[in-house]
C-alpha cells in the first residue's frame, strides 16, 4: 500500500515493574508513494512463566 518505506524513532520511553514493561515510541516512517506518516505506538509487555509476552499493543499513524 505505502510501497517502499523507511522508519526512524523520534522518541521512546521504557516502563517497567516486576510483571510488565511498557514500551511508548514515537516514530517517522518516509513512503514511497504516501509521503512522510508520523505515529506513536505503545506495547505492554507482561511476564508469563518467567517470560515476557506481548499483551497489549495499540498505535496511530498521522
Amino acid at each position: 500500500m505505502a510501497g517502499k518505506r523507511k522508519t526512524k524513532i523520534l522518541s521512546d520511553t521504557y516502563q517497567m515493574t516486576q510483571d510488565y514493561v511498557i514500551i511508548t515510541t514515537d516514530y517517522e516512517s518516509t513512503t514511497e508513494k504516501m509521503g512522510v506518516l508520523k505515529g506513536k505506538a505503545t506495547q505492554i509487555w507482561k511476564k508469563s512463566n518467567n517470560k515476557y509476552l506481548i499483551y497489549h499493543e495499540m498505535f496511530s499513524i498521522a
